[in-house]
This record gives structure tokens, C-alpha cells and sequence, in this order.
């Protein structure tokens, strides 16, 4: 019985070890430009993650410098937006103090097809400039790849096995004592 929880214990432990990334992951380590322009007084440097967008999660980092000087710029509003015939959702870009002249925005894209990016930057109150480019969404999602389910079966099988396993022990301990 003994060896048959250990065996049951190294088996959970090796496959939640395995579903842990090997890499550390990082946001701004892998990141594919997709746009370069500029509006009004900066330039706008547009990357992405995943290199191809698809339908799901998409990280957006922009990264804006001045176009008199080519200094970035630490102190921007800066909002990011997707359209699609009627639809049309937005993000605000942050920034960090780890990473104060990168702008971070998150937007999930429910559809495939071509979508229109634009990204609007105001560094003085009332003054916004904005630029606009097109970016194709792929109908390939990494978000269900099966492996979670997988998983998800496996716990289950080992807490079941557990629970069944206690309870066969525990219900024969207490016939013996009867």
C-alpha cells in the first residue's frame, strides 16, 4: 500500500514538474516589431507576442522616442486599439519603473482576420497624435492545445485513486477492530 502511494506521489510530482516552463519567461525578451512610424513629434515602435497574432492573448509593447531629440519617453498616455467592422476594443499601454520606456497592453482577439491597429500617444494634456496600421489575426489559437485537459484528467485519476485507496485501508482497520 505504502509503495503504492509513493509510486502515486513521484508520478504527480514529475508530471507538475514537466508542465513548468524551462525558460524563465519574460516580456519584452521575444518580442517582433510590426510597426515603425511616426505621430506627430514621436516615433512609435509597435512589437508583438506571439510573433504571428492569433486569435486569443496578443502583448503588445510600444516603445516611443522622440523624434527631435530620439530620446524615449518615460511619461506618455498611451492607448492601443483594434477595429474590425463594427467592433472595436481598447487597451491602455503601462509602463513600469523596471521598464519605464516600454508601454505594455494586453488585448484578446476573439476572431480571425484583418484587424485595424491603431495606437494613440499623448505626452501633454489635450495633444494626441495617433497612427494607424493593419495586423492579420490568425484563426490558430495556442490556448487549447488539449494539454491542460490532460492534466486536469490525470489529478483527478491520482485523487480518486488516493480517496479509494484510504478508504479500502481504513474501512478493513475497522472491521478488524469490530
Amino acid at each position: 500500500m505504502k509503495l503504492l502511494l509513493t509510486l502515486v506521489l513521484i508520478i504527480s510530482v514529475s508530471v507538475s514538474l514537466n508542465a513548468l516552463p524551462s525558460v524563465p519567461l519574460e516580456a519584452h525578451g521575444d518580442m517582433k516589431q510590426i510597426y515603425e512610424g511616426e505621430a506627430g513629434t514621436h516615433i512609435l515602435k509597435v512589437s508583438v507576442i506571439p510573433h504571428k497574432p492569433m486569435v486569443g492573448h496578443v502583448h503588445f509593447s510600444i516603445e516611443p522616442t522622440s523624434v527631435s531629440t530620439g530620446l524615449p519617453i518615460e511619461q506618455a498616455l498611451i492607448t492601443v486599439t483594434a477595429r474590425k467592422g463594427e467592433e472595436a476594443f481598447e487597451s491602455r499601454a503601462v509602463n513600469s519603473t523596471v521598464s519605464p520606456t516600454i508601454y505594455d497592453a494586453n488585448l484578446t482577439f476573439y476572431e480571425q482576420g484583418s484587424w485595424m491597429m491603431s495606437v494613440e500617444i499623448s505626452t501633454i494634456p489635450g495633444k494626441e497624435y495617433e497612427v494607424e496600421f493593419p495586423m492579420e489575426v490568425s484563426g490558430d489559437s495556442i490556448v487549447n492545445n488539449g494539454s491542460a485537459g490532460y492534466f486536469f484528467v490525470f489529478v483527478f485519476l491520482v485523487l480518486t485513486v488516493g480517496v479509494l485507496v484510504l478508504t479500502l485501508k481504513y474501512r478493513k482497520k475497522n472491521r478488524e477492530r469490530n
